[in-house]
């Protein structure tokens, strides 16, 4: 799922870069458009309206926040359907995030939680096609609120 989104980034110590859109690296509150994103997920359906699922967020465009690199995270956590044997469909998802961006100025490792809420349109059995909205906030490097947004397809097999 391609998409993109909002960050506000909140460092727990002065001096701290962290990538406002202004491009003034003193402020203690930065925001920024969340950089442009592709997420890979996994899912198996162990029960018709819970999936587990895998998301790894592989970030396309070089992130302000971090001196140009660009973002990884992975998120395992849980998808339930609110409707079952529909066509058109919602989604809820809880997840629990490991972001494993490589940070110049603080620590690589950061900690979050994630829910995303979707529609999803299924064309046929094992092919559907999907929009979400989702919110993040993490921890450990500093404190961060994400919003972001998607479009994508999935592919089910049997």
């Amino acid at each position: 799922m391609p998409g993109t989104g909002y960050r506000v980034v909140v460092p727990y110590k002065d001096g701290i870069q962290c990538g406002d859109s202004s491009g003034n690296n003193s402020r203690r509150v930065c925001s920024h458009t969340l950089p442009f994103f592709l997420d890979l997920q996994l899912s198996y359906g162990f029960h018709p309206r819970v999936d587990l699922i895998a998301d790894l967020r592989f970030g396309v465009q070089r992130d302000p926040a971090q001196g140009g690199g660009h973002q990884f995270a992975l998120a395992p956590g849980v998808r339930y359907w609110l409707d079952q044997g529909v066509a058109l469909k919602f989604y809820v998802t809880g997840q629990l995030i490991y972001d494993h961006t490589d940070y110049t100025s603080v620590n690589s490792n950061d900690f979050a939680i994630r829910n995303a809420d979707g529609l999803m349109y299924d064309v046929v059995k094992n092919l559907g096609f999907f929009f979400q909205v989702g919110w993040t906030m993490g921890f450990a490097r500093w404190f961060r609120m994400e919003l972001d947004t998607g479009l994508g397809v999935q592919v089910r097999f049997p």
